[in-house]
């Protein structure tokens, strides 16, 4: 076996472990979430829905598998740090220092966002669908909503706001390890701002308000997110061009003290040099003044 296919091995052993704890982390919260559905599903009708407001189910067994659902909604929920956790410790030892400080603050941002989201998902977005939804009612018209119905829109839209969330904390990765250019993402904006309100409509039930609800936000994150990316990028160049500069020692400022001194010792003697010829030329010119004066003095007593 080659070295890059035991490499490869090791790589994927740990994957798999990777795994294997994010299955038991779910499986282990999966038991008190199934006791915790039914009164938390009690709770969400009454918080989301209108008032007076019954759910139907259509099959005997439909209780049981949406409160299986439920329950294992929350236990992803609740296992989504153990989750977040290990996948940065597989990825981790492939980063140098400062990113893997990047990675982890990634993970806790990346976690605050997705609790953020799905609760306005939750608290937000879901009852303003069953008020929307109640004011089709009429004499003529009643509304009879499952109860397997109810859970998937609640799971969907605070799943939705959860992954949508993200988006900021995905922007200001890839800027950061330079797989996208900053000046590339803001000349972009118009064409990102017309495809997360298309995954809005796409997340969200086929109402104006859920979409609205989730675009909006997601589209204030992103704008949020180049302002963070910039100012990581203006950091990141400043730390550079630290780095880039030479730090002055002891033996270079001795260096450069020598090559001060011995470059004032050339042009004293230079300076002499010029100075002594200067004398020189002088003297000359000073003894043939003398003798140009004489020999005046003579001819003007000739004549």
């Amino acid at each position: 076996m080659s070295e890059s296919d035991s490499s490869f091995l090791v790589h994927l052993e740990a994957l798999r472990q990777v795994l294997w704890r994010d299955v038991a982390a779910i499986f282990v919260l999966l038991i008190p979430g199934f006791f915790v559905a039914v009164p938390l599903l009690e709770c969400l009708i009454i918080l989301i829905c209108p008032q007076e407001f019954k759910l139907n189910y259509f099959s005997p067994m439909e209780p049981l598998i949406v409160q299986l659902k439920l329950g294992l909604l929350l236990a992803i929920i609740g296992a989504m740090p153990v989750i977040l956790w290990q996948t940065a410790r597989f990825v981790a030892p492939g980063l140098y220092a400062h990113e893997r400080s990047v990675c982890l603050n990634t993970v806790v941002v990346a976690l605050l966002l997705f609790f953020a989201g799905a609760a306005i998902g939750l608290f937000g977005a879901a009852p303003l669908m069953m008020r929307f939804s109640a004011d089709f009612a009429s004499e003529s018209l009643a509304p009879v909503i499952g109860i397997g119905n109810f859970v998937n829109l609640v799971a969907l839209l605070s799943l939705s706001f959860g992954v949508m969330f993200q988006l900021p904390v995905l922007l200001v990765f890839l800027v950061k390890f330079g797989i996208i250019e900053l000046a590339a993402l803001r000349r972009s904006r118009p064409i990102a701002v017309v495809l997360i309100f298309v995954l809005a409509a796409i997340l969200t039930p086929p109402d104006i308000v859920s979409q609205l609800m989730l675009g909006v936000p997601t589209w204030l994150l992103f704008e949020f997110a180049l302002i963070v990316a910039g100012h990581c990028k203006k950091n990141e160049n400043m730390n550079s061009e630290i780095t880039e500069k030479p730090i002055a020692t002891d033996s270079d400022s001795r260096r450069a003290k020598a090559e001060t001194i011995s470059e004032n010792g050339e042009k004293s003697a230079i300076d002499a040099v010029y100075r002594d010829s200067w004398r020189e030329k002088r003297r000359k010119n000073r003894h043939f003044g003398v003798i140009n004066t004489h020999y005046r003095g003579q001819k003007g007593v000739k004549k």
